[in-house]
């Protein structure tokens, strides 16, 4: 979904913030990055076109609905990890959000509440370089899945692969965790996080006056804009102006007719 262009230039915006959060954190020069709410730091304004990006934004809409908002902006630089064993786990087994048993629970599964897109940088088309590992099917559970006992891993676990410019969307309810990364490199990738307009987001409470005014209007109604509190939880009840996206959907899903 991304082309060498625009691969290139997202690299350049992971790299500055990451040597930014590196010397602000007082961490070394080869030290892993993980950076919340990304969109909101110096520079990283550039990552806006990613919150509506056209290969992959409509899907996502079409998922969740038009009554959403941006939820997370989360840059990682995961470097090699070459001495650690395979069992090691960057980020162990989860899912996204509050503890499973913190979610209700309706017909045996907890319900979706939001999903994200993984836009990745790097190399990741063979295994154990840093890649994203799954549960397939696990967010039909409102359990954790059973444990292999011989590699401490969920049964049926596997590492997704990709190229550079590849897109992996998954949902909260999905068990996911990040191995060692054996290559040569760092695997780059951005999270772009999507929640309900009614739902707390994960990264930020507000956003700036100074982000907003950069934003074309449905990245500003997914960066939190609304112009009052009743329209979060009634979003037509000043005509809508607060979620564009609802009319823009309502196009795409009309042109795809």
């Amino acid at each position: 979904v991304l082309g060498p262009e625009e691969i290139g230039h997202l690299l350049g915006v992971v790299d500055r913030l990451g040597v930014d959060h590196r010397a602000q954190q007082g961490l070394a020069p080869d030290a892993p990055v993980e950076i919340r709410n990304a969109v909101a730091r110096p520079g990283g304004d550039a990552l806006l076109p990613l919150l509506d990006w056209p290969a992959t934004f409509p899907l996502m809409a079409e998922i969740l609905g038009w009554n959403i908002q941006l939820t997370t902006s989360h840059v990682f630089i995961r470097t090699p990890t070459p001495d650690e064993a395979a069992t090691f786990k960057a980020i162990g087994w989860h899912c996204d959000g509050p503890s499973p048993e913190k979610f209700p629970v309706v017909h045996g599964a907890h319900p979706r509440l939001y999903a994200k897109i993984g836009y990745f940088l790097t190399d990741l088309s063979e295994p154990d370089k840093g890649n994203l590992r799954v549960v397939p099917g696990s967010h039909l559970s409102a359990t954790p899945p059973p444990r292999d006992p011989d590699s401490g891993d969920p049964a049926g676990a596997i590492q997704v692969t990709t190229r550079p410019g590849d897109a992996v969307l998954f949902e909260q309810r999905l068990w996911h965790a990040v191995g060692p990364n054996y290559a040569g490199e760092a695997r780059k990738n951005i999270y772009i996080g999507y929640c309900y307009r009614w739902m707390k987001a994960i990264d930020f409470s507000a956003q700036s006056p100074e982000l907003l005014a950069r934003a074309n209007p449905v990245q500003r109604q997914l960066l939190g804009h609304a112009t009052s509190d009743l329209s979060y939880y009634l979003p037509m009840a000043n005509g809508g102006e607060d979620v564009p996206l609802k009319a823009w959907l309502e196009r795409h899903l009309a042109g795809e007719r």
